[in-house]
């Protein structure tokens, strides 16, 4: 009698599952889905976020940004770096760090990136969102995250 139950409630269930399944879920959203539209493509772009803190240059060899005001602290200075230490991040050849450099690209853009939009040159991406700027090589996944608050190089 035990089994005669056990299999009409499997049964029971399979049919109900049958009637009542649902469509698959959606795909997630790629992240230009979310924002809108595809990176546009550059071959090089001095650009600032819309608050002005930020500063980049991205071109086909390196995304790099510098920072007017932050309230992070870039880590010590290492002994073979003569200029001017941490007011930034890059991403060249491969690699992340933060600047070591002779100059700024604050007073430099030629534009304004505005917050939701992306720049693409070769393998480097730039996105800038209100909460910073996240600038990436595809071929290595390598890159750096700029804002006020914080910084991290992946």
């Amino acid at each position: 009698m035990a089994v005669t139950r056990t299999t009409a409630v499997l049964a029971l269930v399979a049919a109900l599952a049958g009637c009542t399944s649902s469509p698959p879920p959606p795909p997630p959203p790629s992240a230009n889905a979310v924002l809108g539209s595809a990176p546009e493509t550059v071959d090089e772009a001095f650009f600032q976020t819309p608050s002005g803190n930020i500063s980049c240059v991205l071109n086909r060899s390196l995304a790099r940004c510098d920072i007017v005001r932050k309230t992070w602290q870039p880590p010590a200075k290492p002994a073979d770096c003569d200029f001017d230490w941490g007011n930034g991040a890059y991403v060249e050849n491969g690699k992340a760090g933060v600047t070591c450099t002779s100059d700024t690209l604050i007073g430099a853009a030629k534009s304004t990136l505005a917050y939701g939009d992306s720049l693409r040159a070769g393998a480097f991406q730039c996105d800038s969102r209100s909460s910073g700027v996240t600038c990436r090589q595809s071929e290595t996944g390598h890159g750096f995250t700029l804002a006020s608050a914080r910084y991290a190089l992946f």
